[in-house]
């Protein structure tokens, strides 16, 4: 397969990486800017230009695509709708959002393991199929225009990182030097999303709520009250929701109860 991918920010360098060493031949060009001859060798197009310029390239690119191209976009919060002027051509045309974090172009993700949400058209999504199987990632067919969809990915891949942020923040007021504290804690959240991967939730949750160790928890407030008020906001917004993976979990409500009393102290 002929794969060209137009976008040379994070998503589309680590998607050329990783095709690079496959069967398929993946070119990468400038969104803004490319080879009509390119467009037309193409038997896919993938799109990582920004959210906003997807619509636009799409209608720029259309005339020059030949007969059954695919056309894919990466975008989590778009559905394949903004691919219409390319439909409108007889292209394939769909979405495959890689459920990756991209955080720099010089360090691109490994995605060995991961999941390509895609949707679209029959073709395009054995198309999606196909390249996700060669970047060893899986395909799941999923409603990847909807933002809630968009909302849940954020959810983890940004609030990951802003828990880790206050975490870190704790730790260096307690001696920790910043690099020693980011490694830390970042070994801490690969081995948690090694048990969400195999164990599932709320399977993967441990730590005091799950076991109802209400003193505990009331003994982290006073330490953060006393080190980091903010980071006690953080701690005291995210135990209900602990809380309620714990019950489901087998916690049982009078311990529940009695924890979310304590945080509320």
């Amino acid at each position: 397969m002929n794969i060209l991918i137009m976008g040379r920010g994070r998503v589309g360098r680590a998607l050329h990486r990783a095709l690079d060493s496959t069967e398929h031949e993946s070119s990468l060009s400038s969104g803004r800017r490319w080879k009509t001859a390119s467009v037309q060798r193409a038997d896919t197009v993938i799109l990582t230009v920004p959210d906003h310029a997807i619509e636009a390239v799409a209608h720029d690119i259309a005339a020059d695509l030949s007969s059954g191209t695919t056309v894919l976009h990466c975008a989590g919060a778009k559905g394949a709708h903004v691919l219409q002027a390319c439909a409108v051509r007889g292209a394939a045309t769909g979405v495959m959002h890689p459920l990756v974090s991209f955080p720099s172009t010089r360090s691109a993700p490994g995605f060995e393991g991961t999941s390509f949400a895609v949707n679209g058209s029959r073709h395009a999504l054995a198309t999606s199929r196909r390249i996700a199987r060669a970047c060893g990632a899986r395909a799941i067919v999923a409603q990847t225009g909807d933002p809630a969809y968009h909302a849940a990915a954020a959810l983890t891949a940004n609030g990951a990182v802003a828990l880790a942020f206050v975490s870190v923040g704790i730790l260096e007021r307690l001696g920790f030097d910043k690099r020693p504290a980011e490694r830390a804690i970042g070994g801490l959240l690969r081995t948690v999303g090694e048990n969400v991967e195999r164990l599932g939730v709320p399977g993967a949750l441990t730590g005091p709520i799950a076991r109802g160790e209400e003193s505990v928890v009331a003994s982290h407030r006073r330490a953060l009250r006393r080190a980091d008020r903010s980071a006690l906001s953080a701690y005291d917004a995210v135990v209900p929701f602990i809380v309620r993976c714990a019950r489901a979990a087998g916690l049982s409500q009078a311990k529940a109860s009695k924890i979310l009393r304590s945080s509320k102290g």
